[in-house]
């Protein structure tokens, strides 16, 4: 294959777009998480059920279309679930490190995380659902206010802000399409670890095997990063927002000179020389750093993206 060009960087930059959480702590013990779920879910049951008119209310205490009260009612379950979703998967990954710890395994990447010694496995199929959930959480509250926008008559700024806000659920149901028709085109893929673990600021080899439905790529990039995983709040008044942050420390980039033809089942590796001096992997304790392999190419038809943890430790 035509690798022949490799460049690395140690800028400190955040990443955008399509953010997937790696870490399993959420900053609340797993009980503290499963109670704020609780409100969420009952709210979300209980005015679902009055939308569906199975818990009973006077008539003149309903000031919107029932449809409107049941998607209200979806929205804040759908959020409690969320939670404890979080929750459970919290709960896991503290039960999997104090199993470990109890059969005395020695090998910290095993005590972190649930590591096919092997290698990474995609999984693209909950990818979709995980979209097709998303997408349809954002439509679902979305018609809350275009309810009041254009069934109600809202005032012109209200449309206005709902209009873009519409955009962006046409670009998640197109983001949700593409995932799909990359489901079913590549199906799940894989990468091969020539050891395990990787040890920081050594060299790493890793094997990707190449998933059916790759043919022929103009252009591509094979990324292999260091990301420390974070939250940060802002405050606007009295509001505050705490959103996830991907902070990358340092990647290397191969990438394609020509275009290539792939054959499926094949396996190319690919070489890298991070630094001294970046952090380890880290998905079960309170700080999450996490080594991902990037493979992004363009391809006729839908494009081939995916990404692959690595045990660097």
């Amino acid at each position: 294959m035509g690798l022949g060009n490799y460049t690395q960087s140690d800028e400190t930059r955040r990443l955008t777009g399509v953010i997937e959480k790696r870490g399993s702590q959420t900053g609340l013990p797993t009980w503290g998480m499963f109670l704020f779920g609780v409100p969420f879910t009952g709210i979300g049951v209980f005015v679902a059920l009055i939308g569906l008119k199975v818990v009973p209310v006077k008539a003149s205490s309903v000031h919107a279309p029932y449809f409107v009260l049941v998607a209200f009612g979806l929205v804040f379950g759908f959020g409690g679930l969320m939670i404890w979703s979080m929750a459970w998967g919290q709960w896991r990954a503290n039960r999997h490190r104090a199993v470990a710890l109890e059969r005395h395994v020695s090998e910290p990447a095993l005590e972190d995380y649930d590591w096919d010694p092997r290698g990474f496995r995609s999984h693209c199929w909950t990818k979709v659902i995980k979209g097709v959930a998303g997408t349809g959480f954002l439509a679902l509250f979305l018609s809350m206010f275009n309810w009041w926008a254009w069934g109600a008559h809202g005032p012109w700024l209200v449309k206005i802000v709902v209009s873009l806000f519409d955009l962006l659920l046409v670009y998640t149901l197109w983001q949700t399409l593409m995932a799909i028709s990359r489901a079913v085109r590549f199906g799940n893929s894989r990468i091969e670890f020539v050891q395990f673990p990787y040890h920081a600021n050594e060299p790493m080899t890793v094997r990707w095997w190449t998933p059916p439905g790759i043919t022929r790529a103009n252009q591509g990039t094979f990324t292999l990063r260091c990301v420390r995983e974070f939250y940060e709040t802002s405050s606007v008044g009295r509001d505050r927002t705490r959103y996830l942050v991907h902070e990358e420390r340092w990647h290397g980039v191969w990438t394609l000179e020509r275009p290539e033809n792939f054959s499926p089942g094949k396996n190319i590796e690919l070489e890298f020389q991070p630094p001294a001096g970046l952090p380890a992997t880290c998905l079960s304790g309170p700080e999450t750093v996490y080594w991902e392999l990037e493979i992004d190419l363009s391809l006729p038809g839908p494009d081939f993206k995916e990404a692959y943890l690595v045990p660097v430790y």
